[in-house]
């Protein structure tokens, strides 16, 4: 009787630390929509919905709309001990597919940027499609049968980590440094000055190496203990997925590109960057540096 009362109390604590967890995923979320409210306000609200706008929207809303409802979860029906195996399956299923939808909208945001920084060739274009397809296809596969292969303890925690979640790991893997390599192969355009090459290259790094390192710990966690939990396999990851996001759409809506006192940049919409369709690109123009230097055109080869 002991030995079950034991076994109780630890459920009860992990129960206790999904709560607090997925309540405090959330709070991060609503900060950082706070803190950039009156970004979004003046460079999205206030100007033409588009494409890259409306994947700015989607990050932001619909992750907050999934932990609002998660929350709802955790501290409504999921809040008991012996919850049905089938309905843990269907919540890591429902959280599964909302990273996936996440995942996927960070991957589409970082490609139109390289797919901008080649000038819209259609080489480029056609490797990243095959990249983009490639992984989702690879998600659509591993995804259920990691979530609906696997046993479930008494409150929704799986006491096995099915392996195919090493493919997840080698899918963001597979997907971003190929962006990195491809971004990197521009990095003469940093050399001379290109304020936008170097942001692409900054954040395109810095989200290669955070996600990468996010994943390798909570897979690896994940495989070493035998053990997933929601709050750690999703709440999480889909906070930090819908920063990243928001985060990268908006530094490129508010750079600054502009010279000195004494130079002078001609035509550039950093605000539209890449947003209709790739009609426009700043790398397209002419960027006339100081009186005592000669006149650079930028061609992105």
């Amino acid at each position: 009787m002991r030995q079950f009362e034991g076994i109780d109390q630890q459920l009860v604590r992990n129960l206790s630390i999904r709560e607090w967890s997925t309540v405090a995923s959330l709070v991060v979320l609503l900060w950082e929509y706070v803190i950039a409210f009156a970004d979004e306000a003046r460079h999205i609200w206030c100007q033409p919905v588009n494409g890259v706008k409306a994947a700015y929207i989607f990050a932001r809303y619909f992750a907050i709309v999934v932990q609002i409802s998660n929350v709802y979860l955790v501290f409504g029906p999921l809040r008991r001990l012996y919850i049905p195996e089938h309905v843990c399956k269907q919540w890591f299923l429902f959280l599964a597919i909302c990273v996936c939808f996440l995942v996927t909208t960070l991957d589409a945001v970082l490609m139109l940027r390289v797919y901008a920084l080649y000038r819209k060739d259609w080489r480029a274009a056609a490797f990243l499609v095959v990249l983009f397809f490639t992984k989702i296809a690879l998600l659509c596969l591993v995804a259920p049968r990691s979530v609906l292969h696997v046993p479930y303890d008494p409150i929704c925690d799986t006491t096995k980590t099915h392996p195919d979640a090493i493919y997840c790991l080698i899918s963001m893997s597979v997907t971003h440094v190929p962006i990195c390599i491809l971004t990197a192969a521009k990095w003469k355009l940093v050399k001379i000055g290109v304020p936008v090459v170097r942001l692409i290259t900054r954040d395109g790094a810095l989200t290669t190496v955070s996600l990468c390192s996010l994943y390798a710990f909570v897979i690896a966690n994940s495989l070493s203990d035998q053990v997933s939990q929601a709050h750690v396999v999703f709440n999480w990851p889909m906070t930090l997925l819908s920063v990243a996001c928001c985060r990268i759409i908006m530094n490129m809506q508010t750079l600054n590109v502009s010279g000195n006192h004494d130079s002078t940049v001609n035509s550039i919409n950093t605000t539209n960057f890449v947003i209709d369709s790739l009609n426009t690109f700043p790398l397209d123009r002419n960027f006339v540096q100081t009186p005592t230097s000669a006149v650079l055109t930028i061609i992105v080869q």
